[in-house]
């Protein structure tokens, strides 16, 4: 039996495998596609989230994977097309740097180089990751869960004690235990497909990082791919008028492209976005959050638990910090450290920061768009807020420089030095609980009784501001 069974191969259940393998648990994610998606859809990490990655060594990874939409001196555009009427510009905004409320700075990487880089980790900590194999049938019981598969070699069986869905926001999972979103809906529909053209003619000079075009249709969107002639279209769709996207020709989609470049001649080649040859994949925007994010030994993550409007540049962190909070969770109730009491916690905790993030998302929306879908009148948080200020259990959540370790909150980060050398707070939370201290001959003998690390003040760590950065 493996100790977790994680269905889903995106961010959210990569992340998963990869934080359960820091943990030592045995754990198999088992993904229908047969490759990773190569559309970039997330292009950036906040601090926080980048906190959670560098917990398991994957920072320098993921800033060697720098996206494009970051390249230097590139530009946010409003046009009519893209070689026509120029609407409005402005610079696109570089990752913000650690400053003084992280170690960690935003990182700038596309969500396809991401998962690359996050099932390299999983894999090389121990995960067993199969690509193109789907789930077929689930049979979920208290003790754990049997899922039939089936990959290219036929179908068979996988158990075990626990299941992590990370189907995205159509879960099935979802469905089959009867579990029903709440919230506002859906927001709109979105196709997408990548495309091989020259448009350096179009572009004049300009380096994109991301172009708001109203042609064919408003709503249309221009990412660069490679750097330089692979790129990303996207554009909204009523089912109801369009038809399915997946039916739409390449000469169609050579069209639409053409119409929002703005050249009726322009050489244009529809590529695939996945191993399996698929060219158009649609996104539903909506906001939703699941009424409970576990269901006896099965655990929704990510978009399979909330679905959040990519307004605020939230939930795709807000998917990986779910995962992270579970992980630890899922290790200690598999080592005998916890009781199963403890992953009650992860729905109590987890649930009311959905919320919390949706709202932020959707008041984004409104000031940045006009759609006004909540009807409230609130004032977004401020944004740093929404990245490090919530709070597991009552209370608002805090601007970074009012963190000082209040319950439930994320400890502050300051520099201290252990052995000589130099390193955040952030960087002492590991696998194991900590205890800091500045008496640390009473407390080392817990150390032999419960998973903890101690240190002493003065001793272990040169932290003279510690204590007063605590409350």
């Amino acid at each position: 039996m493996s100790g977790v069974l994680v269905v889903g191969g995106g961010l959210a259940g990569l992340s998963t495998a990869a934080f359960l393998a820091w943990h030592d648990v045995p754990v198999t994610l088992v993904e229908r596609h047969t490759g990773a998606l190569r559309h970039p859809r997330a292009r950036a990490v906040n601090n926080r989230t980048m906190e959670l990655y560098r917990g398991i060594g994957l920072e320098p990874a993921i800033r060697a994977h720098r996206s494009h939409a970051a390249d230097p001196g590139a530009l946010l555009l409003r046009v009519d097309t893209l070689a026509g009427k120029e609407i409005w510009r402005r610079e696109a905004v570089a990752p913000a740097g650690p400053g003084s409320a992280s170690p960690c700075g935003w990182a700038s990487i596309d969500q396809d180089e991401l998962e690359e880089v996050l099932q390299g980790r999983a894999e090389e900590l121990g995960a067993d990751i199969r690509f193109g194999t789907t789930l077929r049938t689930l049979d979920v019981r208290d003790d754990g869960v049997t899922a039939l598969v089936e990959d290219g070699t036929g179908q068979y069986e996988i158990t075990a004690r626990y299941l992590v869905a990370a189907d995205g926001h159509r879960s099935g999972i979802r469905r089959r235990l009867g579990i029903e979103p709440d919230g506002p809906g859906v927001l709109g529909d979105t196709f997408t497909f990548l495309f091989v053209a020259d448009l350096h003619e179009a572009l004049n000079g300009r380096t994109i990082s991301v172009v708001h075009i109203e042609q064919p249709r408003p709503g249309t969107v221009l990412l660069p791919h490679d750097g330089d002639r692979q790129w990303v279209f996207s554009a909204p769709f009523e089912p109801d008028v369009d038809g399915p996207p997946e039916e739409f020709t390449e000469e169609y989609c050579a069209d639409l492209v053409r119409a929002a470049i703005g050249v009726p001649d322009l050489d244009v080649r529809v590529v695939p976005q996945m191993a399996d040859g698929t060219t158009i994949l649609t996104y539903q925007l909506g906001g939703r959050v699941a009424p409970r994010f576990s269901d006896g030994p099965v655990f929704l993550v990510g978009d399979a638990a909330h679905q959040v409007p990519p307004t605020g540049a939230f939930g795709a962190s807000t998917g990986v910090q779910d995962t992270h909070n579970l992980a630890w969770k899922l290790a200690m109730v598999l080592r005998g450290e916890a009781g199963p009491s403890l992953l009650d916690t992860y729905d109590t905790e987890r649930r009311p920061v959905a919320w919390f993030t949706l709202e932020q998302a959707l008041l984004q929306l409104r000031d940045r768009t006009g759609r006004d879908v909540l009807g409230n009148g609130a004032k977004p948080a401020e944004y740093d807020s929404v990245v490090f200020g919530y709070r597991y259990g009552p209370g608002e959540a805090l601007p970074p420089e009012e963190l000082r370790g209040q319950v439930g909150t994320r400890a502050p980060h300051l520099t201290v030095t252990r052995g000589g050398t130099g390193l955040s707070t952030v960087d002492l939370y590991g696998p194991r609980f900590v205890l800091v201290t500045t008496d640390g001959d009473a407390a080392r003998p817990l150390e032999k009784e419960y998973p903890l690390d101690v240190y002493e003040l003065g001793t272990d760590l040169d932290a003279p501001d510690y204590l007063a950065a605590h409350e």
